[in-house]
């Protein structure tokens, strides 16, 4: 009966080491933006600010902490980075900058799946309409007229360049002027 003990209790610590240390799935990992898919999280990154965590006026160290990756390449008014969330779809983000202060973030989204670009176009479309406002439609582009944290005008523009083969996304966040 004594041996049982130990071995009942080495079982119980192995279980419980085992649970502490197993990495969560993709579907169940908790995402910052509910009920999104994967690679919009990869995008987006964080709730906080436009996107990924940042917001115009931003310093370029700023932005380099908000990313947390060397960038692709980089000089003093600009910092460009690339990400592959999955084996379909690559996007890259540039932030250009006007006396250490950012003006704009472009982003670009070329997924292999048309399906998927279109999913994640009109996921894009209804995070930043429920976060900011309704766009309007321009010439194919929608336009979103929206304030930042400081009451600073800024747009948004969303469009879909897709092709045959590839869904090509651009998304242009810049001050109002």
């Amino acid at each position: 009966m004594l041996k049982k003990i130990p071995f009942c209790c080495t079982m119980l610590v192995s279980l419980l080491v085992f649970c502490a240390c197993h990495e969560k799935t993709p579907e169940e990992r908790t995402t910052p933006f509910s009920g999104s898919s994967f690679l919009l999280d990869s995008i987006l990154k964080k709730p906080e600010g436009i996107i990924r965590g940042v917001e115009l006026g931003y310093s370029m160290q700023q932005i380099k902490n908000a990313e947390q990756h060397i960038p692709a390449e980089s000089d003093e008014i600009y910092l460009y980075y690339e990400y592959k969330p999955d084996t379909i779809t690559f996007f890259s983000l540039a932030y250009t900058f006007v006396n250490n202060s950012l003006e704009e973030i472009e982003v670009q989204i070329i997924c292999k799946n048309n399906d998927t670009g279109v999913l994640l176009l009109s996921e894009i479309k209804n995070y930043y309409q429920k976060k900011f406002t309704a766009p309007v439609m321009d010439k194919g582009i929608y336009v979103f007229n929206c304030f930042d944290s400081k009451k600073s005008n800024f747009s948004i523009s969303l469009s879909d360049n897709s092709g045959i083969e590839n869904s090509n996304i651009s998304l242009l966040i810049y001050k109002e002027k």
